[in-house]
């Protein structure tokens, strides 16, 4: 049953990441393709994605907790919901900085997401010149300690 339980919640920490990233995508998609014209303030989309990444994360860590408060849960599955609990904080806080850091020190709204192996940065920018795309993968690679191959910098389309 230990074996059960730890799988169930495994694959449930995956369907919520899968989930999380399939509604940022929607989201940003769906702000796109309005235009993001009518009434609207630059950087909307990247707005409504901050937001909507902080509620999905919120949930996550709810329902984290939820696990490691559970009687039911057994010791293994309640020290890998801690562990898992730490990684999304410690991912949440170098997103933050890392977006912090690209928009103070090169004036640009950024959204960073750090996954397993992978980060994200999608920038508010029709096109990157080469010295900000360094620039913007140093502040990553310091931040995340993440390798520059897992590294992915986007301007806005």
């Amino acid at each position: 049953m230990k074996g059960t339980n730890k799988r169930a919640l495994l694959l449930t920490g995956l369907f919520l990441a899968v989930f999380a990233a399939g509604y940022a995508n929607y989201a940003i998609t769906a702000v796109k393709k309005t235009g993001d014209t009518a009434g609207s303030q630059p950087g909307n989309a990247f707005s409504v994605f901050k937001e909507e990444r902080e509620t999905t994360r919120q949930q996550e860590l709810r329902y984290i907790e939820s696990v490691v408060e559970s009687a039911e849960t057994d010791d293994a599955t309640k020290a890998s919901a801690q562990a898992q609990k730490l990684s999304l904080t410690a991912n949440m806080e170098n997103e933050l900085v890392s977006e912090g850091l690209i928009q103070t020190g090169l004036g640009m709204e950024a959204v960073v997401t750090i996954g397993e192996g992978a980060v994200n940065v999608v920038v508010d920018k029709q096109e990157l010149s080469e010295t900000e795309v360094t620039q913007i993968a140093d502040i990553i690679k310091k931040q995340t300690q993440a390798e520059a191959e897992s590294i992915k910098i986007m301007p806005k389309a």
